[in-house]
């Protein structure tokens, strides 16, 4: 869902208090603690690190997305991923899943470099 909140705090705001804000604040933590900014981007949360882009974060209807770029890339032959729900670009918390995989993606793209982030 893209939402019409223009701040970070607008947009957690708008969110209902259900296990999908819960998911999407321990998420929003990780980004902060490897040191990303938040903005928001494409109607999404979206972090960065100097000028690369980390992540894109989204409450949907049934999943938190957590659009961290080309999952192949950063993760081959899903050592770290697993089978979790993923699409190309994307990693679906669902209400039972256990968003501590994450964090390893987090540092793995880091580690990978960030690509340059372009105007919204």
């Amino acid at each position: 869902m893209i939402h019409d909140a223009s701040t970070p705090e607008e947009y957690r705001q708008v969110l209902d208090d259900d296990w999908r804000k819960e998911k999407l604040l321990q998420v929003r933590q990780m980004m902060l603690d490897a040191g990303a900014t938040e903005a928001m981007g494409y109607g999404m949360l979206r972090y960065t690190i100097d000028d690369g882009i980390l992540a894109h974060l989204n409450a949907q209807k049934g999943y938190v997305a957590v659009y961290l770029g080309e999952l192949e890339r950063i993760d081959p032959g899903a050592k770290i991923r697993g089978k979790a729900d993923c699409g190309k670009t994307c990693l679906r918390l669902k209400k039972r899943s256990d968003p501590a995989m994450v964090e390893s993606l987090i540092r793995q793209k880091i580690k990978l470099g960030l690509p340059k982030l372009d105007a919204d």
